[in-house]
C-alpha cells in the first residue's frame, strides 16, 4: 500500500511545485484557458527563389543505382510576417478545480506518510514535501482570475513552387543556355559545363528575372565535380564536403509565384 502511495507521490510531483517551475522556465501558458488568436499578415513580403548546383552525381529515389539527369533545383519561397493578436486567461474554473483536487490530494497523502513516519525515515522526507505543498496549492486556489492580452510578430513561409522559372539562363564562359522548368539544360550545356570544371574560362553564373549572379566555384569545388563524373581521372583531394553550391535571388513578389504559360495544358 505504501509503495502505491509513493510512486503516486512521485508522479504528482506537486501541484504547487510545478506552478512554481512554470514560472521560472517561462512558461505559464501550460496554465491558459480560452485561448483566442488572430493573425494580421504584415507588407513586406519577400519572394526568394534558391537555385541548386549539384557537383555530385545524384540518383533517383527508391531505384538502387539509377542516375538522375543532370538539372538544377530550384525553390521558390514567399516569407512574411505576421501580426498574432492573442487573448486568455489564467486561474479560471478549470484551475480552480485542478488545484484543489490537487491540495486535498496531498494533504491526504502528507498524512498518510506522516502517521507512518515510524517505519522509514524517509516517510518525513515525503510527508513533509506533500504537506508543504498542498499548503501553498491551497493558497494558489485563490489567485484571482487573470486576463491575458499579448501580441507578437511571427514569421511566415510559404512555400510557391519548386520549378524553375521561364526564362532563367545560364551563362558558361561566352555562352549562354536556357534552363527548363525541371532545371535541365540540354547535353551540348552538359558537356560545356563539364569542360568548365576542367578548365574553366570565364564565369558561370545565371541570370533569373533579369538579375545576374555568379556561382563561387573554386578548385575544391571543381575537385569534387571531376571526382564524381570522371573516375578514370587520378583521384584529387580537395577537402571539400559540400556536393553542391547555392544561389538565391530575390525578386518583386507575384514575379515567379504565377504559373507560366508553358505549363497550362489547353482545354
Amino acid at each position: 500500500m505504501m509503495r502505491m502511495l509513493l510512486i503516486a507521490t512521485l508522479l504528482l510531483g506537486g501541484c504547487a511545485t510545478t506552478w512554481i517551475a512554470t514560472q521560472a522556465t517561462g512558461t505559464q501558458r501550460a496554465w491558459e484557458e480560452g485561448v483566442r488568436e488572430t493573425s494580421v499578415p504584415l507588407p513586406g513580403v519577400h519572394e526568394r527563389i534558391a537555385i541548386k548546383l549539384p557537383l555530385g552525381i545524384v540518383y533517383e529515389p527508391h531505384a538502387l543505382g539509377v542516375v538522375k539527369p543532370f538539372e538544377l533545383q530550384c525553390t521558390t519561397d514567399q516569407r512574411a510576417k505576421d501580426v498574432v493578436y492573442r487573448s486568455a486567461f489564467r486561474y479560471g474554473k478549470r484551475w480552480k478545480i485542478m488545484s484543489g483536487i490537487m491540495a486535498l490530494t496531498e494533504g491526504a497523502l502528507a498524512a498518510v506518510f506522516l502517521r507512518s513516519r515510524d517505519e522509514k525515515p524517509e516517510y518525513w522526507l515525503y510527508g513533509g514535501f506533500l504537506a508543504a505543498d498542498a499548503l501553498v496549492t491551497t493558497a494558489l486556489f485563490w489567485i484571482p482570475r487573470k486576463e491575458i492580452y499579448a501580441k507578437e510578430e511571427r514569421p511566415v513561409l510559404t512555400h510557391v513552387r519548386s520549378d524553375c522559372p521561364d526564362g532563367m539562363m545560364l551563362s558558361i564562359g561566352a555562352d549562354r543556355f536556357p534552363v527548363d522548368a525541371a532545371g535541365r539544360i540540354g547535353e551540348v550545356a552538359e558537356a560545356a559545363l563539364d569542360a568548365w570544371m576542367s578548365e574553366p574560362m570565364g564565369p558561370l553564373q545565371l541570370e533569373v528575372a533579369g538579375q545576374v549572379q555568379r556561382f563561387e566555384i573554386g578548385e575544391g569545388e571543381m575537385c569534387v565535380w571531376r571526382r564524381e563524373h570522371h573516375r578514370e581521372l587520378p583521384p584529387c583531394y580537395s577537402g571539400v564536403a559540400l556536393r553542391s553550391v547555392l544561389l538565391s535571388f530575390e525578386v518583386p513578389v507575384g514575379a515567379l509565384s504565377t504559373v507560366a504559360a508553358r505549363d497550362v495544358q489547353p482545354m
